[in-house]
């Protein structure tokens, strides 16, 4: 396919937004259009609350590295003060500490059993907020989520970030200093902000990497067997859809979904405001692809 930039690796933001609905994947990985300027204020209002978040991400990290916890939350004021207080009150007790990954992006080669493109194999990569790994025994992923409510175990489980993080994570394993791990020894947990004494824990297994394998080689033939516009279709247009997946999309007035955003203290996980940052879109540069080639 040559509609991608020759850079691109697939995501599990990218494939989520293709999942959604096709013809956001077209606007922003193909196009990469960025948001409407009648969009600037929702988008804006957006990118404080995601700038939190990421301060958050970047207090936890100093934390996990060593940093005494007063010298990292030195000066924090609410809501950061209070999320990281909760981190320091329920950080998960029974992770491995043989070895830790903070911040560690993998990156693997996929390859599509049956691909009506001459390029057969891409990449896939992911970014994980912490990897802790007990080499022979667990590993176990844990992404920190600073969404206004707790998601629930369902909605959690069938998210590309579930398929994609531990999918890379195994695939990767035997080309790291720890590795390799059998999909049997990974769980995914995910740490709210909201409810910090209630964790999601999803366990994985040998059946669950085949059906992910599956899902995988699914998506990416879909997406690579198009050639225009037309291709990547808009998602139907129903009152549930537009609630789910229009009302918080910076594309829905182009397509004629709603000029105006929802209210985003209605939005209960960030990642469903999708607000492409044309700047991140390609997530992984070619020298990152290089580098973590396995």
């Amino acid at each position: 396919m040559t509609l991608l930039p020759p850079t691109f690796s697939f995501s599990q933001s990218s494939l989520q937004a293709y999942e959604d609905c096709p013809r956001r994947f077209w606007l922003a990985y193909v196009e990469q259009l960025p948001w409407p300027a009648v969009e600037a204020s929702p988008v804006q209002e957006h990118e404080a609350v995601m700038r939190q978040g990421e301060r958050f991400h970047r207090l936890v990290q100093r934390a996990e590295i060593g940093i005494a916890p007063a010298e990292v939350a030195a000066g924090l004021e609410p809501p950061l003060s209070g999320w990281f207080d909760a981190y320091l009150a329920h950080h998960p007790d029974d992770l491995p500490d043989a070895a830790r990954e903070i911040e560690r992006v993998l990156s693997i080669p996929f390859r599509l059993d049956d691909a009506a493109t001459p390029q057969t194999t891409f990449r896939l990569a992911a970014k994980y907020d912490l990897i802790a790994v007990e080499p022979g025994g667990r590993a176990v992923i844990v992404d920190w989520k600073t969404s206004k409510r707790r998601a629930d175990v369902s909605t959690l489980r069938h998210r590309l970030q579930s398929i994609v993080y531990p999918y890379v994570l195994v695939e990767a394993s035997a080309g790291l200093p720890w590795g390799p791990v059998r999909p049997e020894q990974v769980e995914m947990r995910y740490w709210f902000t909201a409810a910090p004494g209630q964790p999601v824990t999803l366990r994985y297994d040998a059946a669950q990497h085949a059906a992910n394998h599956a899902r995988l080689q699914r998506l990416l033939a879909d997406i690579l067997g198009g050639g225009s516009e037309a291709d990547f279709p808009k998602v139907t247009d129903t009152p549930a859809n537009r609630s789910r997946f229009c009302a918080f999309c910076i594309y829905r007035s182009r397509c004629n979904r709603g000029a105006a955003a929802d209210d985003l203290d209605d939005l209960g996980d960030a990642e469903d405001f999708f607000a492409v940052d044309l700047e991140k879109a390609l997530e992984f540069t070619l020298d990152d692809v290089e580098e973590l080639a396995f």
